[in-house]
């Protein structure tokens, strides 16, 4: 009888929104107590890594930041070993920021990683002062050269802002503007086996010439799909895991903490 090889344990968090002040709320939502439940949850299975990709500060502040490795730093306490955090930004970041302040382990401030036997690579997306999200040549030119640099390993591409419509107005609006160029990119590879992303506040799986596009819940607010205007849905904060095996396969789950007892404000219409 074959033992198939262990898969890569990944767990994706996004959308954190934290603030300089422990008690700062995004729509009625604490977002420090909001992300403390949901590493608290995820963490009973330890990850091999984690990934975090963008607005992991509502208000840009070094304290935030500094709020978002403590956290992470005393969490995963609980494990016997801490996973690594690779982490990109997203368009409420402030990239300089983050640069200084989340790099003290188990943060990981680099732009690829080998995490089992899958090259994952995290892309910047942002544009100064915009909502929507673009990537730049040079994020072309490097993702294309990193994914032929290591065409001998299946491939995950991380990146803040949505590649693809999802079905609500006002999200694809705020977009990916290029995404035919990062398509064409990701074409001409074909070991590329996902996308996985954040922004838009809900779960989102599906396939396009053969690669998952995965979308994953927000830590404290979610989004109301296919809605035309800005809607929030009731939904608790959640996270992703994700397995990668060695051949390429994939398998994840979307899930989320059971008894928060924050409520998002419905009547919100922006933040």
């Amino acid at each position: 009888m074959t033992t198939l090889a262990a898969p890569a344990h990944l767990l994706h968090i996004t959308d954190t929104h934290l603030f300089a002040n422990r008690d700062g709320r995004l729509l009625n939502v604490n977002t420090y107590d909001a992300l403390a439940a949901v590493l608290a949850d995820a963490l009973q299975v330890p990850p091999d890594a984690i990934v975090a990709t963008g607005d992991l500060a509502q208000d840009g502040t070094a304290a935030a930041y500094g709020h978002l490795t403590t956290l992470l730093e005393t969490v995963t306490a609980v494990c016997d070993r801490f996973p690594p955090v690779y982490w990109l930004p997203g368009n409420h970041d402030v990239p300089p920021v983050m640069r200084t302040m989340l790099v003290r382990p188990p943060m990981r401030p680099v732009p690829e990683a080998i995490i089992g036997n899958w090259y994952v690579i995290l892309l910047d997306s942002t544009v100064p002062e915009e909502v929507s999200g673009r990537l730049s040549d040079e994020e072309l030119v490097r993702l294309d050269a990193g994914l032929a640099r290591h065409a001998d390993h299946p491939a995950l591409i991380c990146l803040h802002h949505n590649p693809l419509a999802v079905g609500a107005r006002w999200m694809d609006e705020i977009g990916l503007t290029n995404a035919a160029a990062f398509f064409e990119v990701l074409d001409r590879h074909p070991h590329v086996r996902a996308v996985l992303w954040g922004h838009v506040h809900q779960e989102i799986d599906t396939e396009r010439h053969g690669v998952r596009l995965l979308a994953s819940p927000s830590t404290c607010i979610q989004f109301k799909p296919k809605a035309s205007e800005f809607s929030l849905d009731q939904r608790a904060p959640g996270y992703r895991r994700v397995w990668l095996y060695p051949d390429g396969r994939l398998e994840t789950q979307v899930l989320y903490i059971q008894g928060f007892t924050g409520c998002a404000d419905v009547d919100a219409t922006g933040y």
